[in-house]
C-alpha cells in the first residue's frame, strides 16, 4: 500500500511534466546606468514564420496569430504591472516616447499546437506542444534606443505518460487515479497554458535583473531556469548572480 502511495504521489507531482523555463537572460547595458523605469511599453511580439505549426491557414490562421498577440500582450503587461512597474500595451506601429521608460519587444520563435488527444491518451512527447520566444528589452531614456536585456524562453507539455501507458501500469488500486490526472491534464494543456507560462518567466527574469541590478529590494520572483528542478516550495533553490555581460554581439548592440 505504501509503494502505491508512494507511486501515486510521483504521478501528481512529475506527471503533467509541461512547463516554460528561462534559457538565457542577457544583459546588454554594459556598463550604461539604467533606472527603473516609470512605465513599460509593450509591443505585440512578431512571427517567426518557419517556427509557427499549427492546424490552421488562410484567415483561421490570421486570427489565431492575432488573438495570441494579443492575449501574450495582455498576460505581459498585468504581470509586469502587478511585480516590476506599471505597463501598458501600445501598437506596433505607435511612434516611442522619450523618458524614463523601457519598450518590451519580442518574436515568437516556435510555436508548436501537437495534440491534446495524443498528449492525454499517450503522453512520452506525443503531441507535445512547444512554446519559444526571444524577448529583448530597451531603455527609452536616451536619444536612441538602447538594449538593455534580453531574455530566451523555452517550454511545452507534455513528455509525461498519457491515460493509456498509466493504465496499462497502474490498473488497480488508489494508483489507477494517476491515469484519470494525466488524461485530465493532456486535455488542459496547450499553447494558451504555455503563453501564461511564458509571461510568467518574462516577468520573473525582469524582476530578477532588477534585483540583481540594486533597483529594487523585491526578491520574490525567481525565474524558473532551463534544466534545473524547481518549485515555490522547493527549499533549495539559491539566487544565482547575473555577472555583467562585457560584450554583445553587433546585432544586440545596434541602436535602432
Amino acid at each position: 500500500m505504501f509503494r502505491q502511495l508512494f507511486l501515486l504521489s510521483l504521478i501528481f507531482l512529475f506527471g503533467a511534466c509541461a512547463s516554460v523555463s528561462v534559457k538565457t537572460t542577457k544583459d546588454l547595458a554594459q556598463n550604461r546606468e539604467i533606472h527603473l523605469p516609470d512605465k513599460i511599453l509593450v509591443r505585440p511580439f512578431e512571427f517567426w514564420e518557419p517556427g509557427l505549426r499549427v492546424d490552421r491557414s488562410g484567415e483561421s490562421l490570421e486570427r489565431f496569430k492575432y488573438d495570441l498577440q494579443e492575449e501574450f500582450t495582455r498576460d505581459l503587461v498585468e504581470r509586469l504591472t502587478k511585480h516590476v512597474a506599471p505597463a501598458k500595451a501600445i501598437a506596433a506601429t505607435a511612434p516611442l516616447p522619450r523618458g524614463n521608460y523601457w519598450l518590451v519587444t519580442g518574436r515568437f520563435d516556435r510555436v508548436y499546437q501537437g495534440s491534446r488527444l495524443l498528449r492525454s491518451s499517450i503522453g512520452f512527447g506525443f503531441g507535445a506542444t512547444k512554446f519559444e520566444t526571444s524577448v529583448v528589452i530597451y531603455d527609452l531614456s536616451r536619444s536612441s534606443r538602447k538594449p538593455v536585456l534580453l531574455i530566451e524562453t523555452t517550454g511545452g507539455s507534455n513528455a509525461a505518460a498519457g491515460a493509456i501507458p498509466s493504465l496499462a501500469y497502474f490498473f488497480n488500486g488508489v494508483t489507477s487515479l494517476g491515469s484519470v490526472f494525466n488524461l485530465l491534464e493532456g486535455v488542459r494543456s496547450g499553447v494558451s497554458y504555455d503563453r501564461v507560462r511564458t509571461s510568467r518567466g518574462v516577468t520573473s527574469a525582469t524582476a530578477e535583473h532588477l534585483y540583481i541590478k540594486g533597483l529594487t529590494e523585491n526578491d520574490n520572483l525567481k525565474p524558473k531556469r532551463l534544466g534545473r528542478l524547481q518549485y515555490p516550495w522547493w527549499p533549495f533553490n539559491p539566487r544565482e548572480p547575473q555577472k555583467v555581460s562585457e560584450t554583445v554581439t553587433p546585432a544586440e548592440n545596434t541602436d535602432r
